[in-house]
Order: C-alpha cells, then structure tokens, then sequence
C-alpha cells in the first residue's frame, strides 16, 4: 500500500516485484493534503503485507504530526502490516519544521516499522550511493543482508563512508545555509507565480526542495501539458501523473538551484502561460 500522490518508484519496484500496488489517496483541499484513515484503514483489510510511507512526504513536501503517525502505526500493528518509513527527506526541514522518526512514536511502531534513509538528498551524495536502513530486529536485518550477499553487492565503498561521516559531522553549517536558500527560492516561486501566473498555484511545503505546482486552470491534459512545459515553457518538470496515475494536471519542481536558474525558469513560463491565455488554443492547435 502506498499513499499516492507518491515519489513515483514506489510504484515501480512493486511492480517490478510481481507485487499489486494498493493506493490511498491523499485528500487535497485548497492545496493541502490529509489521510483519508477511513480509507486507509479500509485498504489495510485487503492485507497488503507492507505500508510504505514517504516521511517527509515527497512530492507534497508534508511532514507528519504525531498524532497522525500514532494512529498510521496503531492502525498497521492492528491488522498485521509492515511499515517501510522512507525518510530520505528527513533533514530537509523548513521553517523550522521538526521531523519525528516513524519508529519512535510507540512501542508497537519500533517492533513494525523499517526505517530507511540516506545523507544524499541533503548533502547532494546520490551518486555515492550511501544509504541505510534501520531495522526493528535482527531477525528481519538478516533476510535483508543475505539478499544483498547472494548478488555479491552487500559492500559499502570507501568514498561514501568517508563521505557520510563528513557530511554528519561537518555539514551542519553548510546545511542552516542551504535551507535558508531553498527557503528563499520556494517564497520567490509563490510570489511570481501569484502576479505573474495566477493560472498556476504553488505549494509551500513544510520540508524538501519540491514544490507542488496545480496547473488545472491550464485546462490541459497530462499530455498536453508536458508538451506546453518542454515546448512552449522550455522546462523539463516532473509529470505529476507519474505521483498518481489517475492525477491531472499537475508538474513537480525542484527548487534547488541557483537563484538565477530559477529566476529564468518562472519568466519563461509566465511568457507561455501569457501565450496560450491570449489566444486560448494551446490544447486545441495541437
């Protein structure tokens, strides 16, 4: 089961297993995102034997209350589902937003949940490929390692250990920076957009460097809409079809870039918005 809209592998590599995919839509109202428990506690009847959450939540940047991770946990240990926490984004925190580990919420969450996560989206170290995860008991740690033995690819290599340690113990300053300036970049985007591209509305996320762009007033399908965005706009987003497979008429933006990148980026598409508003055919020429 997965909470969708979601980070689009979660999709695939249960696919790619053989395994069904089980969604529980996120509720949006007014840009904002709940769970739907009634739901969700529905879908957990179907017995998926796994719940992978996203922890801060990508792609809507949400980061969980406690009281909504006390009653995911409570609800999963009830009718016997494992929980995959991905916190990936965890260190990703805006406006002083705290992070609270799904494990350590409960008793029953530590015996249920996995906790997976990594120093590269904060410190840019993807292509190190250091990531971890925590597991509840050594019973469970072992099925995990054995698979990796069997492919012979259970090591670490030296540059990311060496570059994880660094990271941890030297970044912290690096990374008061870096928020500061995501910060900063996320307010510009909700500023232009609402003077210059009111047809277009922008999250404001609690934690990563994504933001959410609702594009419905285009009036476009997902389709048309990614050919306006490459070809009119001249920028290459995120699908958000691709988050949820019954979603229209959404784009994922990375703000982490220079001011400047960015600062071309929203001019370019004010101009094809401005475009297509004048002469109101883009979905209809093509």
């Amino acid at each position: 089961m997965i909470q969708t809209p979601v980070y689009p592998e979660f999709y695939e590599v249960v696919e790619a297993w053989g395994r069904t995919v089980i969604e529980n839509q996120l509720v949006e109202s007014e840009g904002r995102y709940s769970i739907d428990f009634d739901d969700f506690e529905e879908k957990l009847k179907e017995k998926p034997s796994i719940f992978i959450l996203c922890s801060p939540h990508n792609p809507i940047g949400k980061i969980w209350t406690r009281s909504e991770l006390e009653r995911i946990t409570e609800l999963c240990h009830r009718y016997g589902v494992l929980i995959i926490s991905d916190e990936i984004h965890s260190d990703l925190l805006l406006w002083g937003n705290k992070h609270i580990p799904t494990a350590s919420v409960s008793k029953e969450s530590s015996e249920i949940t996995i906790t997976c996560t990594s120093a590269t989206k904060t410190f840019n170290l993807a292509g190190l490929q250091a990531s971890f995860a925590i597991f509840p008991d050594p019973e469970k740690k072992e099925l995990f390692d054995s698979f990796w033995r069997g492919l012979d690819i259970h090591r670490n290599n030296c540059f990311s250990l060496v570059a994880i340690e660094a990271a941890y113990r030297q970044g912290s300053d690096w990374l008061d920076q870096l928020l500061k300036y995501v910060e900063g970049n996320i307010l510009y985007i909700r500023d232009y957009c609402a003077k210059h591209i009111p047809e277009i509305k922008p999250n404001l996320p609690e934690s990563t460097y994504l933001v959410w762009l609702d594009c419905r007033d285009l009036g476009m399908s997902n389709e048309e809409l990614n050919r306006f965005m490459v070809q009119e706009a001249g920028l290459g987003l995120n699908d958000g079809n691709a988050f949820c497979r019954s979603l229209t008429g959404y784009m994922r933006l990375n703000a982490a870039c220079p001011r400047k990148t960015l600062e071309t980026a929203m001019y370019q598409l004010s101009k094809a918005v401005e475009s297509i508003t004048n002469n109101n055919s883009y979905g209809r020429a093509q």
